[in-house]
């Protein structure tokens, strides 16, 4: 395969030296801007601008397969333009929500088999210890509601939304996902804490997972044969989930299937972020 990395030199040498260890690549291509000419088999798109999403749909008109490495976009209208295009044109295209392509995110999926139960707790210390950065406040709760969504879906019953605001600064959120099956999703995000803090438990009738996510560490509740409760632990690196991301990427090109967050997860998690957003006006 031939990759054309799009984006500033700097960070694109360090998807470079993922992509190099792959077999199956046989050029890599770091450029500023995609021309016709180069003729790739896929695209990494690296970019954070506010044209993102225009330049993916470029790119997936060109019909280049595009994994697009930014903070998750919302924009609603374009993001259902990028879903009906790459539809259309059979390509497939890849988010970098680091939270689904974790490999320890999907290693607990695979033990814990449809979730009736997902609490999320975060706590996040503001840059300057002072002033919380309004940007920064909105990517973290939509990173954790875009996570519930990929595995959940999209069809929630009812929002329960209750923001922590004094005046008009955003302090906190308190989220509630009813869906119909009886499921329940719980969110609680705090953007002034003088600690950080980050739990996410997923469980059913059969099963917990308790992740620490800033340490990377499972601890993984069953009953046994004795019917007493048995933990199990696993510790993962994050260090291995950008270039985890990458294999998964080719490899849903190469087998025809969906990427693991794609145009679909992305529209869905918009929808969900634009009923939150109007819940929140309206407190």
């Amino acid at each position: 395969m031939k990759i054309s990395i799009v984006g500033v030199k700097e960070r694109a040498t360090a998807w470079e030296k993922h992509l190099r260890k792959l077999s199956i690549v046989k050029e890599v291509v770091i450029t500023s801007n995609l021309q016709i000419e180069d003729n790739p088999d896929a695209v990494l798109l690296i970019d954070d601008s506010n044209d993102k999403l225009q330049r993916l749909l470029n790119s997936i008109k060109a019909g280049h397969h595009t994994y697009l490495i930014s903070k998750l976009p919302t924009e609603l209208s374009l993001l259902e333009k990028v879903y009906h295009v790459s539809e259309e044109a059979h390509v497939n295209v890849q988010f970098s929500h680091w939270p689904s392509l974790s490999e320890s995110l999907n290693w607990i999926q695979q033990q814990v088999n449809k979730p009736n139960l997902i609490q999320i707790k975060k706590e996040s210390v503001p840059r300057n210890y002072r002033v919380i950065d309004e940007e920064d406040f909105e990517h973290d709760w939509i990173d954790e509601l875009a996570l519930v969504i990929k595995w959940m879906g999209g069809n929630i019953h009812r929002y329960e939304v209750k923001p922590v605001k004094l005046g008009t600064m955003s302090l906190g959120l308190n989220l509630t996902l009813r869906y119909e099956n009886s499921a329940v999703v719980s969110m609680q995000y705090l953007a002034s804490s003088v600690k950080e803090r980050h739990q996410r438990v997923f469980s059913n009738e059969n099963i917990m997972a308790d992740f620490n996510v800033i340490k990377q560490k499972v601890r993984l509740h069953k009953l046994n044969d004795l019917n007493r409760i048995a933990i199990q632990e696993k510790v993962f690196d994050p260090s291995d989930t950008a270039e985890w991301s990458v294999v998964q990427f080719i490899k849903s090109i190469q087998l025809g299937q969906p990427a693991l967050f794609s145009p679909f997860d992305a529209l869905q998690t918009a929808r969900a972020v634009n009923k939150i957003k109007s819940l929140i006006q309206n407190n």
